[in-house]
């Protein structure tokens, strides 16, 4: 079950995704979809809940399981979807309110600290969507 912080996270995500869809050429409710759905594997595991989360809505037939398995990494051949996915889940912080990259960093230092695993992906993803100017 989600917390109420991840709920407003995902909601965040996804309205923020379908508020953006069209700049990218991608259907907004898909992209609705996608962005509510991105954290889906943390009902199962704490770590490694993109692949859990992609490995599950594969299983279900979801059309964008790859972007949900690969959010947060760093991909030069990212999807539209993906890369629209990964800017929204760096702009959104656990309150569901749109951010800046650096306080979503600094949101989650806070949380789980500069030396963590996940402060160091959203560091790469975030350096990732500067150099392709999705800022």
């Amino acid at each position: 079950m989600f917390d109420e912080k991840r709920l407003s996270h995902l909601l965040g995500v996804a309205n923020l995704m379908k508020s953006h869809a069209r700049e990218f050429d991608l259907d907004e409710n898909e992209m609705f979809l996608l962005g509510f759905l991105h954290d889906v594997g943390y009902l199962f595991c704490d770590d490694d809940h993109e692949r859990v989360g992609g490995n599950f809505l594969r299983e279900q037939g979801y059309k964008y399981w790859k972007e949900v398995e690969n959010h947060g990494k760093v991909n030069c051949k990212a999807s539209s979807a993906q890369k629209l996915l990964n800017w929204c889940d760096m702009h959104v912080d656990l309150n569901g309110k749109f951010v800046t990259f650096e306080e979503r960093l600094n949101d989650i230092a806070k949380r789980r600290g500069q030396n963590s695993l996940a402060y160091q992906k959203a560091e790469k993803i975030i350096e990732d969507l500067q150099k392709e100017n999705l800022k």
